[in-house]
């Protein structure tokens, strides 16, 4: 037996942990067991206690002398990326948008989906029923509330053919939360929308700067109140979208979230501003002030840390994936307001990213080919890299492009020691009994 590559070690005074990132587990050892299994790892001989060994076998630390866990990586993926059992749609039911982020990588094309189009979406969804076992929708935009009265009749639409064919059907939203009312979270709860991210950029005077209204007004006061609304319906994530300019505000953001009674009702997590300009004709084409990516991995431990001070976010463990989203999945797509089909979000409203149109899903474009044969694990920078389990090359579409090629990565690339020892001291606060043993804390993917 040896050491897994992707062990992730921290020594505290009283014991040592390690953390795997292929199996998502964490074992606490402590330091008399610590240091008889260093003598087994380092030459062989050891009185270290079977329970341990078998423990760290079980958390995939300790694997066959011959086991190549690239190959397990590799094939995980590949299984992620072909599976057919599950059928995923991200739907733009409006290109049109009621703000005007500077930052936003949409070129906006004002526009709500027709019924022509929903038809077209409900004849695919047909054809995958028979051979299907769940569904799942992402709404997104523009912004989706725009396109409310299509996004309903969808819903009512999808909801009668899962259950009537035995599948299993959830979605989540990604709104900005102007629109996001109670009456609308009422009736978004009822179709089996399960969770809802909404962006809040900073303060009201910073936030309603980044994230202002067309008309120019603020959005701030508006957002705040229907955040009350929206955390008696589902589980409310608040991306705070961080750059250089505002980032010494977010603390306020927290603080106010708290005084509002917020904490521990929602959480919060930090999004990267990217100016991609692969598309002239969107607003980020012009951004400038943003983090490099080591700088936002950087500044998402800082903001952790802060928020986890207001009961908005706790240090978390990375879930290790399989193919990591709708870009590189062969059966998810993304469907814009037109029914023009796109593999990747960020492509939304880029012309030139369009993969086919929905009338004829099957039939798609040589475009699509890139997305389904991107492989990070030919990429030496990517098979060498601690955080391959849990990003598997990471975001294909900054892969693509030169410019954008580093903020391919996650945070995890740049700071997997301190993620990983600020969840232990988390934990260890909180008297976790998870710590102690494998697998129960953390979640573990299958290795086949």
């Amino acid at each position: 037996m040896r050491e897994s590559r992707y062990n992730i070690w921290v020594e505290k005074p009283d014991a040592a942990y390690v953390f795997n990132a292929r199996s998502g587990s964490l074992l606490r050892i402590d330091n008399d067991h610590y240091r008889s299994l260093r003598g087994f790892l380092d030459d062989g001989t050891s009185d270290c206690p079977p329970r341990i060994l078998a423990n760290l076998v079980a958390g995939s630390m300790l694997v066959p002398d011959d086991a190549d866990e690239i190959a397990v990586l590799a094939r995980r993926y590949q299984a992620g990326r072909d599976n057919a059992s599950r059928f995923a749609l991200t739907i733009v039911t409006s290109l049109g948008c009621n703000f005007a982020c500077p930052y936003c990588f949409e070129e906006k094309h004002p526009s709500i989906m027709d019924a022509d189009v929903q038809e077209q979406v409900l004849g695919v969804l047909d054809d995958q029923m028979s051979r299907i076992g769940s569904f799942h929708v992402t709404w997104f935009g523009g912004e989706p509330l725009v396109g409310k009265k299509s996004l309903l009749a969808l819903s009512d639409a999808f909801l009668g053919r899962c259950d009537a064919g035995g599948v299993a059907y959830d979605a989540d939203i990604i709104t900005n939360g102007y629109l996001l009312d109670a009456a609308t979270c009422a009736e978004l709860a009822a179709r089996k929308v399960t969770s809802a991210q909404v962006g809040l950029d900073g303060p009201q005077d910073v936030h309603d700067r980044m994230r202002p209204l067309v008309n120019g007004k603020g959005s701030f006061a508006v957002i705040l109140g229907n955040l009350h609304h929206a955390v008696d319906h589902f589980p409310v994530s608040v991306r705070v979208n961080i750059d250089m300019g505002n980032f010494a505000r977010v603390e306020e953001l927290f603080r106010l979230l708290s005084d509002e009674g917020l904490g521990g009702k929602l959480s919060v997590y930090p999004g990267q501003i990217v100016g991609v300009r692969e598309n002239p004709l969107a607003p980020s084409a012009g951004y400038c002030g943003c983090f490099s990516n080591q700088e936002f991995a950087q500044a998402s431990q800082s903001f952790v840390r802060m928020a986890a001070q207001y009961g908005l976010a706790a240090p978390a463990l990375p879930s290790p994936t399989g193919a990591p989203c709708t870009a590189v999945r062969a059966n998810e797509l993304v469907v814009g307001s037109h029914g023009e089909l796109y593999k990747c979000w960020n492509s939304v409203g880029n012309r030139q990213d369009v993969i086919g149109h929905i009338s004829d899903y099957k039939n798609l474009n040589g475009r699509v080919g890139k997305w389904l044969a991107y492989d990070p694990f030919g990429n030496d920078e990517c098979r060498s890299c601690i955080a391959l389990p849990v990003c598997m090359g990471g975001c294909a579409h900054h892969a693509f492009e030169k410019l954008q090629y580093e903020n391919r990565c996650g945070s995890f690339r740049h700071t997997y020691r301190e993620q990983v020892g600020e969840f232990i001291d988390f934990a260890e606060k909180r008297g976790l009994e998870g710590l102690t043993r494998v697998a129960q804390l953390a979640r573990r993917m299958e290795t086949r």
